[in-house]
């Protein structure tokens, strides 16, 4: 993370965060948070989150059908393909060889040059800078707003 106090203003989420503010992880408080940064995430993100919600849900004795619903409400802004694909090639150069199913993160991230929300340290291999949960917490307490 940088050395600011307070948090980005924006960031490109990664699917491991969606799924944990959903079952109730700590990313929650971020996206309840009034000082929180504003979400972005490709498509293919809320693909593969609806895809491993259920077997989650089976796994830790939660409703699959309503965290899909909540899945479907998450303030994220959730942007089409079109929109980074542009950012494909230099995507899947900088992540390709460390987790290839992450190139729209990174492409979203290249294209809308913001920083990513994520938990995956393979993140940072793409050259971009990457916020954890931890790090946007104590960001949104250090500029005086409690997360909710």
């Amino acid at each position: 993370m940088s050395s600011q106090t307070s948090p980005p203003r924006a960031v490109v989420a990664d699917a491991n965060v969606v799924l944990s503010a959903l079952i109730g992880g700590r990313a929650r408080e971020v996206f309840a948070s009034p000082a929180g940064p504003q979400c972005f995430a490709a498509q293919a993100v809320a693909a593969e989150v609806a895809e491993h919600l259920p077997g989650l849900a089976a796994h830790r004795g939660l409703d699959a059908p309503l965290l899909l619903a909540a899945l479907s409400v998450i303030p994220v802004d959730w942007q089409l393909s079109g929109i980074y694909e542009p950012g494909r090639a230099e995507a899947e150069r900088r992540i390709g060889q460390r987790d290839p199913d992450d190139w729209p993160t990174v492409a979203l991230a290249l294209v809308l040059d913001l920083p990513i929300w994520s938990q995956d340290k393979d993140m940072r291999d793409a050259g971009i800078t990457v916020y954890t949960t931890g790090e946007l917490l104590d960001a949104i307490r250090e500029a005086g707003t409690s997360p909710q």
